[in-house]
């Protein structure tokens, strides 16, 4: 749904303006009868044709009410401006129009009403000024439309222009569904009643939805837009969610309802910042997004746009919310939240230029890898979003079923280094069969390096080990002489090997893990021919005597105590024999 908001100074007619349109007065509360004067939001229906309608939100235009004004105008598409033909340009003029701005909405109709109030020279003179004070504020060739709310004169022009934006509207549906809390009521008979602008993507009864900041999922009782129930609300449409698991004491406004798993909490930002006045650094300031304020300490960084805000509290949001500024010198800035994970190395914002393409280069080298699932958080997009994003996008590489992304030059970087560590391993340590899986950490980011290099048929895993693709173990001509000497000595004793000298630990687990010698307890080893051997007439002195023990074998075999442990430990370890203790 199209969403339009108003804005300017007090008493210029922005309510008037609003009933013309809609025949509805958003001036509910009693004050605001009392006083004439808005104080809350107000909220219409407005027809564009016999089949579509927009929301219009009127904001209030006192300063006193400055924070309504920029809840309002968080999330509208078109902005009338309205400013009274017997006043000109006034301070909430100016300071709403700096709003907007820093709120990069840019699609505005500037509407002069009272115009029965001035003579024809007047109007044309207020007109000029306004086109030079618009454009002087970067908002050139802006729909100007003269109305009198007291003789309804300029009402079909003004519909006309309204239509006119709104066919030139685009919405985004990479956006979760979310709703800024601006009400919370009780029914009789229904029950808890919240109250927002929809954002995002549409909802209907059966979304799930979690309330921030208790992230306690909602079930739905009704959904509501404009005093209608509805199966479905589309964004930009005025909701009413009727919730039926809380009640209200357990929601306040400033709370935002949304998908799951998208908005953040948090009381640290980096926000990308556009100044109207100075702000000086580490100076406290007044932070509004969406229906939400808090106090905080701004801290500027060197060489960039970029600025860190620490608030009193955490505030609930999506990066790329648009933000307000406000000090005791009134609005002095606003612009976009960007991150809010403090950076390790916050030099990469020197110079940045704020785009998604940016921004994922500086959490992939925080993080070296993101799920899809964490950049919805970090990009403020919906998955759908983000795949459409990264499509054709050749900085970066999604593997593990495109659950992951990791940069494309990092992926290769890193891959050609775990391919030297192997071929490293190799060289300092032939024996062995490679660089044991268990040794690598279990990072996601080492099961995609593992994987190209294995695609690229440059490694292998063998046995639970990473190898060079054409690598296989095998001593070097001095060691195979070693190797022979000692074979020799093993089999110069018949079944009790001498056990008085070993050979180096790497020669000897390559002989054990090649199954070439059999390690049993007491520091006997057997050549793999004779551990053969001496285990069949362990079974078969088993099976004779229905039992086995020291006493049968060094009876039977000769062996001494020593030898007879060795390999009744062994058998036993592996379940081959179980032996009496006499």
């Amino acid at each position: 749904m199209y969403c339009i908001c108003t804005a300017g100074h007090v008493n210029h007619g922005k309510t008037s303006l609003v009933k013309l349109l809609t025949g509805f007065d958003t001036d509910r509360l009693k004050e605001e009868k009392k006083r004439g004067l808005s104080i809350e939001l107000g909220f219409a229906k407005y027809s564009l044709n016999n089949k579509l309608y927009a929301s219009i939100i009127d904001t209030p235009g006192h300063e006193n009410f400055i924070r309504n004004m920029i809840s309002g105008a968080h999330a509208v598409d078109l902005v009338l401006m309205v400013v009274a033909a017997n006043e000109g340009v006034k301070p909430q003029t100016i300071e709403h129009l700096n709003i907007l701005k820093l709120l990069s909405i840019n699609e505005i109709v500037l509407v002069i009403t009272k115009t029965d109030l001035v003579n024809q020279k007047e109007l044309l003179n207020l007109k000029n000024k306004l086109i030079g004070f618009f454009s002087e504020n970067d908002f050139n060739n802006i729909d100007i439309i003269e109305v009198s709310n007291k003789n309804k004169i300029g009402i079909k022009n003004l519909e006309k222009a309204i239509f006119k934006k709104f066919n030139l509207v685009k919405k985004d549906s990479s956006q979760p569904a979310r709703l800024s809390i601006d009400r919370v009521f009780s029914l009789e008979g229904k029950g808890t009643i919240v109250t927002g602008t929809l954002l995002g993507d549409k909802i209907t009864k059966n979304s799930k939805l979690e309330i921030i900041p208790n992230y306690k999922e909602i079930r739905i009782k009704g959904l509501e837009s404009f005093n209608k129930e509805r199966l479905e609300v589309t964004p930009g449409s005025r909701t009413s969610i009727n919730i039926q698991n809380l009640d209200t004491n357990d929601v306040k406004r400033g709370e935002i309802i949304a998908e799951k798993n998208h908005i953040v909490e948090s009381d640290f930002i980096y926000v990308n910042l556009k100044q109207i006045k100075n702000i000086k650094n580490s100076s406290e300031i007044s932070f509004y997004t969406g229906t939400t304020k808090s106090v905080g300490t701004i801290t500027k960084i060197k060489k960039s746009k970029i600025v860190k805000i620490k608030l009193r509290n955490k505030i609930p949001f999506l990066i790329g919310d648009k933000f307000i500024i406000r000090n005791n010198n009134g609005t002095v800035g606003g612009g976009e939240i960007v991150l809010y994970e403090r950076l390790k190395n916050e030099s990469l914002l020197k110079n940045f230029i704020l785009n998604d393409i940016n921004k994922i280069s500086i959490l992939l080298n925080e993080h070296k890898t993101l799920s899809l699932g964490k950049l919805q958080k970090y990009l403020g997009k919906n998955i759908s979003g983000i795949n459409k994003f990264l499509k054709n996008k050749k900085e970066f590489y999604l593997f593990e079923n495109d659950s992951y992304i990791i940069r494309t030059d990092d992926l290769k970087l890193d891959s050609k280094i775990l391919y030297k560590n192997v071929l490293m391993y190799h060289k300092n340590f032939p024996l062995r069969k490679g660089i044991p899986l268990s040794n690598i950490n279990d990072k996601i980011e080492k099961n995609i390096l593992i994987k190209t290099l294995q695609n690229n048929k440059l490694i292998k895993i063998n046995e639970g080990f990473i190898q060079n693709y054409s690598f296989k173990s095998k001593p070097n001509k001095d060691q195979l002489v070693i190797i022979k000497e000692y074979f020799k000595r093993l089999d110069s004793n018949g079944f009790m090997p001498p056990t008085d000298k070993s050979l180096d630990i790497e020669i000897m687990n390559y002989l054990i893990s090649e199954n070439l010698i059999i390690k049993c307890s007491n520091n006997v080893f057997y050549l793999k021919k004779s551990y053969e051997q001496l285990k069949e007439k362990v079974l078969s002195l088993n099976n004779k005597f229905n039992q086995i023990n020291i006493e049968i074998l060094r009876d039977n075999l000769g062996l001494s105590r020593k030898y007879c442990l060795a390999i009744l430990d062994k058998l036993e370890d592996n379940k081959i024999i179980r032996r009496n203790r006499v």
